[in-house]
């Protein structure tokens, strides 16, 4: 089993790491983490991919590229900031326009094999969780992600309580990663 996970978070180790970390401790297999502190740079529209497969910039991200073809997990991770998605996060995974162009512009059929996939979100209040969900949710559908099993983790109250503390959703992370682990069987 192969697990590919986005960290949206510039913290290292903030509350989507705690609840990252804590869903890595029961994955089987091979786990990666990209996070929007690795040395990739966002998408600069130039347009390559619109007739070339692959992308223009030479980053860390070309290593990427193919174990999302072969993963057969996505987790996308991210706090939320002004009710959405982190700027960083939005920011890596602009670089996933590669995969958007080679169906509507390269009319290429798709290459990426159907995943299971899993969103934590963590903010510091309730009712802020649906835009972002919603955002993450379309990257996974480009992403070949089965969208109607598409597990859901919120913390959604940390500046009153981290999310390493946050006992629900601690329990939330392990019983979804047993899933997935359960799914690539």
């Amino acid at each position: 089993m192969k697990t590919l996970i986005f960290n949206g978070s510039p913290k290292k180790n903030g509350d989507t790491a705690a609840l990252i970390n804590e869903m890595v401790l029961h994955f089987k297999g091979d786990v990666r983490i990209i996070s929007c502190r690795n040395n990739i740079q966002p998408c600069n529209d130039c347009r390559y991919c619109w007739e070339s497969a692959g992308c223009s910039i030479n980053d860390e991200m070309q290593e990427i590229y193919p174990f999302i073809q072969e993963c057969d997990n996505i987790i996308i991770a991210s706090p939320i900031w002004f009710s959405s998605l982190s700027g960083p996060f939005l920011n890596l995974v602009s670089r996933l326009q590669t995969i958007w162009a080679a169906g509507y512009f390269r009319k290429e059929p798709s290459y990426i094999k159907q995943k299971n996939g899993a969103v934590i979100i963590v903010g510091a209040q309730k009712g802020t969780e649906e835009i972002p969900t919603k955002t993450a949710l379309t990257i996974m559908r480009y992403l070949n992600v089965r969208l109607k099993n598409v597990e859901k983790i919120y913390s959604l109250n940390t500046n009153n309580m981290p999310a390493e503390n946050d006992s629900e959703a601690l329990l939330k992370c392990r019983e979804t990663a047993e899933l997935l682990n359960s799914l690539c069987i």
